[in-house]
């Protein structure tokens, strides 16, 4: 639940639009900002374009999917 609450701040921040932007043009993650890496499959590579958010942010934030 603590990095939902993260991801909630991190949407709601003033410099949202900013950070979207400069983790789509880095391929990086919006919320831990590291480089994104392999997704699981296409529906969370899609979640990226919407998000901005890697893999293990969506699994932290959203759980696992199988």
């Amino acid at each position: 639940m603590e990095k939902f609450h993260e991801l909630l701040e991190c949407l709601s921040s003033n410099d949202y639009q900013v950070n979207y932007a400069m983790a789509k043009s880095n391929f990086s993650c919006i919320m831990c900002g590291r480089e994104v890496g392999e997704f699981r499959d296409a529906a969370t590579r899609l979640e990226y374009d919407i998000s901005a958010l890697c893999q293990s942010c969506q699994d932290a934030c959203f759980g696992t999917r199988v």
